[in-house]
């Protein structure tokens, strides 16, 4: 009896199925893993987002993040991040970075000094307010792994003066040229805080920002050539 044309298709087409599969393959999996490390990512910037916003909500309202405690808070809003915080410790502590982990969390208060007439330049003398016209810090703490501080971690530069005290308050942010904030950094707060227009107008004498920086460095996991990427990000209040 002859074969039905569909079996004796079926025998010179074996095997078709795998190689189409194969050819098919070649694109469908590295979009899958593209796809997996994209959003692993995505969820991480977004949850990293939100604990920035969290924390600097807290500092605007009065949380002191150079005591332990506050930063084990800090510690369970960015649960699954790998922020480190180190052993406890008494009193306060302006830099905790002697630890490892993925994460570093940069705190700043920065006050915008007016013109040598105003009233901060009045209360110290016109001739000792170095600081006019100018953003200066008043005050900066850092907590997490030390080994990640570099300008990628805190775009706003940091203070050079050495006269900050254990709270991470600035000694003195007028007459102190270390206390002003440096270079690119001044010039991007000028002109994101300092024009008018679109409902906006410029800070006045003695006008505080309070500032958290978030940043974590690449977790290490990679499939292939696909890997995770550092993630910024910064709060202002």
């Amino acid at each position: 009896m002859p074969k039905p044309v569909s079996a004796r298709r079926r025998k010179t087409q074996g095997g078709q199925e795998i190689i189409e599969f194969a050819l098919v393959a070649i694109i469908l999996i590295p979009l899958l893993i593209g796809s997996v490390v994209t959003g692993v990512n995505m969820i991480r910037s977004t949850q990293a987002q939100q604990v920035c916003r969290d924390l600097d909500s807290i500092y605007i309202h009065g949380g002191d993040f150079s005591v332990y405690s506050m930063q084990q808070l800090a510690q369970r809003l960015a649960r699954g991040l790998n922020l480190q915080i180190g052993a406890s410790f008494t009193g306060n502590q302006a830099t905790n970075t002697g630890n490892g982990g993925d994460g570093l969390v940069t705190v700043s208060q920065i006050t915008y000094v007016g013109p040598t007439t105003a009233s901060i330049c009045t209360a110290v003398g016109a001739a000792n307010c170095v600081n006019h016209d100018s953003f200066v810090y008043t005050q900066r703490i850092r907590f997490g792994n030390g080994a990640l501080v570099g300008q990628s971690t805190a775009a706003l530069g940091d203070p050079t003066t050495t006269s900050i005290s254990a709270s991470g308050l600035v000694l003195n942010p007028y007459t102190d040229s270390g206390a002003k904030v440096p270079g690119a950094s001044q010039t991007q707060l000028q002109n994101l805080w300092q024009v008018s227009g679109g409902g906006r107008t410029p800070l006045v004498d003695g006008q505080v920002m309070y500032i958290v920086e978030f940043y974590l460095q690449p977790p290490g996991i990679s499939i292939g050539s696909f890997s995770m990427g550092a993630i910024y990000t910064r709060y202002y209040f």
